[in-house]
């Protein structure tokens, strides 16, 4: 595995603006994206158990920091997440990738990942198309309005909107989308659920051409379930989505 740590993907960027880079031997492969969790307000792209796993199943692992609150505000950690893509697509070629990139995260990177699929403002706004993004991987994501969004707008943060900050809103007909992978967990955040299945639910009510899948996983918010051999499942769940043909079809 090749390791290119503390990239900066923005000129003259802060130090929350880095991302590192774990790379197969060999070249010619794919690329995931990912932004850590942590409420928009904690955690760090170095704590993250995906890498390797992936790596080893032949995927290139970009793990993305980001700006935070009470530094951040929003929509800063949005901006921050279309950057590092458009930094990705620009230069994966430089160490060995193929150019098929696909964007994920965990929980509050989750929400980033819903908000970047949904809300196409944000990479359109730094030269990214939603088709050089092949597929989104969403851990846990807050589907409504996330909840120190609605600290930092003055609101109760236990509260369930869903307005312009909100993966859900943007639904509607004639939206493309990139397919789309939703987990949560059974003994998930409270709501969590409930906003995942509604957000599954209304795709295909409302748009039933899109590709979306959803799985549960066993435990709590975002544990890292193993199956009995010990490898992670959303890591061996989100190869077997990718390997499916309706992603795999450069048509998508």
């Amino acid at each position: 595995m090749r390791t290119y740590f503390d990239l900066s993907y923005v000129e003259n960027g802060s130090s929350m603006q880095l991302l590192d880079m774990y790379l197969p031997d060999q070249e010619g492969f794919e690329t995931i994206v990912w932004f850590h969790g942590g409420g928009l307000e904690h955690g760090s792209r170095k704590s993250n158990v995906y890498a390797q796993p992936f790596v080893e199943k032949g995927y290139g692992f970009v793990s993305v920091e980001y700006r935070m609150y009470p530094d951040a505000k929003f929509p800063d950690f949005l901006e921050d997440g279309a950057a590092s893509v458009a930094y990705i697509l620009n230069h994966i070629k430089e160490y060995g990738g193929n150019g098929t990139v696909y964007v994920g995260g965990t929980s509050a990177g989750a929400y980033m990942t819903m908000m970047l699929c949904m809300d196409h403002r944000y990479l359109d706004a730094v030269g990214v198309k939603q088709e050089q993004i092949k597929a989104y991987i969403s851990n846990s994501a807050q589907q409504f309005c996330h909840f120190n969004v609605l600290r930092e707008l003055g609101f109760d943060s236990r509260l369930e909107r869903i307005d312009e900050h909100a993966p859900i809103y943007f639904i509607r007909e004639g939206l493309k989308i990139r397919p789309l992978l939703l987990f949560y967990y059974s003994d998930d955040m409270k709501c969590r659920p409930e906003e995942t299945k509604l957000i599954y639910a209304s795709f295909k009510h409302v748009m039933p051409e899109a590709f979306v899948c959803i799985e549960e996983l066993p435990g709590k918010h975002c544990n890292k379930a193993r199956f009995e051999d010990g490898s992670l499942m959303l890591v061996e769940k989100v190869c077997a989505f990718l390997a499916q043909e309706d992603v795999r079809n450069e048509n998508n």
